[in-house]
């Protein structure tokens, strides 16, 4: 009987664990609840054949003409009547050379032409009355030839002293730098009492307020667009609106673009000749996608990105999400153009934070289309 106590014992303690373990189990099941679906703000697919894409190229402001003025010919310049920044009216006079010479050059000519006209004068009387004489048999034809011809070269002589007079004024034209067009002077490089050769550049002008946009596109770009379309340039400090007015149709080997020119439409303040700008250009995507929040990807493998997607659960009104690769087609700055392996309406996470995990349950909290 004393054997056998020891194995009652035994029998009974294990007996009591049993009860112990059983008993807690149950309990543990019925005081932890089930968890609950985490609410998420989600956004539905809407897939779309195309897509009006912006972009913007860097351009430049040029002004339509520029212009290096100088003297025709060499000289000691007499006068600048000009500075940088002055704008000045087509036809202003700007700078003069010394002129002291061709002044005294043309007094000659002009005493020359009053010389010329006296004795044009004198042989145009004589020939008359040699004529009279001749037709009246008082002197011989050979005489009145001689008379004649002294005419013909007086009429000469004064033609010529004529013609050294306008030349002499011609010279004396070119010894001014006349504005070609109203502008804008923006370089002066030479001052007064300078001695320069035919051709050297004292002013530099720039027709200010006649505008224009250098830009190079690529060549599908360039293509695309039609004269006279207006478009939006945008600089640092304002925006104004330019017209299409030609193309080069020619690729730069450089750099491969093409140059397209753009007036400026005269509304508003103008940028300055020289001004960097942007200018937005309008475009069709021909690709079938649709448009997700950047906050709605997370960066996957290979290129591609991720994104998550509810998929119900079996049995129930809650989803899981599930991801899915996509494939970016255009980046704007708060939405991008991908396609993916998902249908029209399904419901996508529009924020994939850091506390989202494969397979989370969640309910959706509010459902719209992108």
């Amino acid at each position: 009987m004393k054997l056998f106590r020891p194995l009652y014992f035994i029998l009974l303690f294990i007996g009591a664990v049993i009860a112990i373990t059983v008993f807690a189990k149950a309990n543990d099941s019925q005081s932890i609840p089930q968890s609950s679906p985490t609410p998420v703000s989600v956004l539905t697919v809407s897939f779309q054949e195309q897509l009006e894409v912006f972009s913007t190229w860097p351009a430049t402001v040029m002004a339509k003409r520029q212009s290096n003025l100088g003297f025709e010919r060499g000289g000691l310049i007499a006068q600048v009547l000009v500075d940088v920044g002055d704008k000045v009216q087509k036809g202003d006079k700007l700078a003069s050379l010394n002129t002291n010479t061709q002044t005294a050059d043309l007094a000659a000519a002009k005493a020359s032409i009053d010389q010329a006209k006296a004795n044009l004068d004198i042989s145009l009387a004589t020939t008359k009355r040699q004529q009279e004489l001749a037709n009246a048999g008082h002197i011989s034809s050979q005489r009145l030839e001689e008379v004649i011809a002294t005419k013909y070269s007086a009429e000469a002589s004064f033609a010529a002293a004529k013609a050294r007079h306008k030349a002499i004024l011609a010279r004396l034209e070119l010894s001014h730098i006349i504005a070609p067009y109203d502008g804008t002077i923006i370089r002066r490089l030479l001052d007064e009492g300078s001695i320069f050769n035919p051709g050297a550049t004292v002013l530099a002008i720039i027709e200010s307020d006649e505008l224009e946009l250098i830009v190079g596109l690529p060549p599908q770009q360039a293509a695309a667009l039609k004269l006279g379309e207006i478009f939006t340039v945008t600089t640092k400090s304002d925006e104004a609106s330019v017209q299409l007015r030609k193309s080069t149709n020619i690729i730069n080997p450089t750099t491969q673009t093409v140059t397209v020119v753009f007036d400026f439409i005269k509304e508003g303040n103008l940028p300055i000749s020289g001004q960097s700008a942007r200018i937005q250009l309008k475009d069709q995507m021909h690709q079938q996608g649709f448009l997700v929040p950047i906050t709605a990807l997370r960066e996957g493998r290979r290129g591609l990105w991720t994104l998550y997607i509810l998929e119900p659960k079996e049995n129930s009104s809650k989803f899981i999400l599930a991801p899915v690769p996509v494939e970016i087609l255009h980046t704007g700055e708060e939405q991008i153009y991908v396609r993916g392996p998902v249908e029209d309406g399904t419901m996508f996470l529009q924020s994939s934070g850091q506390n989202t995990v494969v397979g989370m349950v969640v309910t959706p909290t509010n459902v719209s289309r992108k």
